[in-house]
């Protein structure tokens, strides 16, 4: 049976919307095996909320893989343990077809190249930012275009992230038709320069700039009903020594970069405000994982 270890993702970063993703050291674990009909066992956070038929997003993706190498009367046992809380915006759903995909991958002999595996799990998942920092580990700014997906990973360095994770989930469906047709010219134009901001300071480690270039004007403002105090979360980390914050995909979780020693405290004050509105929230003290899908002995 092959396992692959995948890292939960947060995408939409900032202003970053669809196009820039952190891969975090919360994980799931995607085992598999062939097998004669499909057999799918899950455990751990939230399985209750995971399918158990093909239509399971590890398996669907392995199915594709199936496809793709010539063997499409391929099944599969699927053994998935999961710690990434799923519908809150941390990319579990993208992390399972990564692992789904990868596994396959190596089960049929590692056939399908890294990058010809990118363009796969991008285009099942239909956005770069949760399934490229997925298996590729780090941060990713990624674009999908006619010929596959064109990305660039950095490797952000003494950073450590704290997420706090209401217990609500939020429709994926809702926050998209949250977002307007058209938005003003002068916010597209606040997104670009700070999307431009934020890359620079990830990559040169200028962090201090991360509280300016984590602002948003094309997403953030649109969702903040579907999640109750998020302005105020965002505030509580910034005031907790955080370098900057945001809604981590369509949320409702919120992700702050910070300083490695405050990234407790900064979880905890997220974790306080959300429960001083009456909501539960779980939070972690968390790195950046760099190293994406990996198999495991």
């Amino acid at each position: 049976m092959i396992s692959v270890r995948v890292p939960a993702t947060s995408a939409n970063l900032g202003p970053g919307y669809d196009a820039v993703g952190l891969a975090l050291s919360l994980s799931m674990r995607i085992a598999m095996d062939r097998a004669q009909h499909p057999e799918i066992e899950v455990s751990g956070t939230g399985d209750e909320l995971v399918p158990r038929g093909p239509e399971h997003p590890a398996y669907r993706a392995a199915r594709f893989v199936a496809e793709v190498v010539g063997e499409p009367d391929a099944h599969f046992r699927l053994v998935q343990e999961n710690d990434i809380p799923p519908t809150r915006g941390l990319g579990g759903s993208a992390a399972a077809l990564v692992g789904g995909a990868v596994a396959a991958n190596e089960l049929f002999g590692g056939q399908i190249a890294a990058p010809d595996l990118l363009n796969i799990v991008c285009e099942l998942d239909g956005h770069p930012d949760n399934a490229a920092p997925a298996l590729l580990g780090g941060l990713v700014i990624g674009t999908l275009t006619p010929t596959g997906i064109s990305a660039v990973r950095l490797e952000p360095k003494d950073l450590a992230v704290a997420v706090a994770v209401p217990d609500f989930a939020v429709s994926t469906t809702a926050a998209r038709r949250a977002l307007p047709e058209n938005v003003p010219h002068r916010d597209a134009v606040f997104n670009v320069g700070r999307s431009g901001l934020l890359l620079g300071a990830l990559a040169t480690g200028e962090y201090d700039l991360l509280r300016v270039a984590m602002q948003d004007r094309l997403h953030q403002p649109y969702r903040a009903h579907l999640v109750p105090g998020l302005e105020g979360v965002i505030e509580a980390a910034l005031e907790a020594g955080a370098h900057g914050a945001c809604l981590s995909g369509s949320g409702p979780t919120v992700l702050a970069f910070t300083p490695r020693d405050l990234a407790p405290a900064v979880a905890a004050a997220m974790k306080k405000t959300f429960e001083a509105r009456g909501t539960t929230a779980r939070s972690w003290a968390l790195d950046v994982d760099l190293m994406g899908a990996r198999v495991e002995p």
